[in-house]
């Protein structure tokens, strides 16, 4: 390789698709962009109503920000899952975590659902009732890191075996 020549390595993305009418879930969604970013991770937020299948397909990692409404997974985030159907995710890494007043089945619904399609579900899905605590709000970085951590991992063992 000539001197100077840089290698070009594909930086991993995270999408964090979440659906947020308090503002409770868009929070943790927050959080966890800024753990993977502060290990550099290319993260990015959307809502559910402004993101594309394509767009999903296309990252290597992607949260699922699901509040609960009347014992339900917000009906944006199952639409999209929905429209997920039938594509290879096997093995793409997947986050789910989201908020609720009552009840609060959303998040393991969806996580259940995510893993039945092939995705990779990182543990702990993250439940929060009503606003979260600073120290939710930690949790959700470190989340965050690990999907960075994770990532790089895979991005690096590809490269080595390319």
């Amino acid at each position: 390789m000539p001197a100077g020549h840089i290698i070009q390595i594909d930086m991993p993305t995270f999408i964090i698709v979440y659906n947020s009418t308090t503002g409770n879930t868009k929070a943790l969604a927050e959080a966890i962009r800024d753990g993977a970013q502060s290990l550099k991770l290319e993260a990015a937020m959307v809502d559910a109503f402004n993101v594309s299948v394509g767009d999903l397909l296309a990252a290597d990692a992607i949260g699922f920000g699901v509040p609960t409404f009347n014992y339900h997974p917000a009906k944006p985030i199952m639409k999209l899952l929905d429209d997920l159907g039938g594509h290879d995710v096997k093995g793409k890494i997947a986050v789910v975590f989201g908020s609720y007043g009552w009840s609060g089945q959303g998040v393991p619904v969806v996580a259940e659902k995510l893993r039945q399609m092939g995705f990779a579900v990182l543990d702990p899905v993250i439940r929060v009732m009503y606003k979260p605590s600073e120290n939710e709000i930690e949790g959700c970085k470190l989340l965050g890191k690990d999907v960075a951590m994770r990532l790089k991992n895979i991005k690096a063992i590809e490269n080595l075996n390319a």
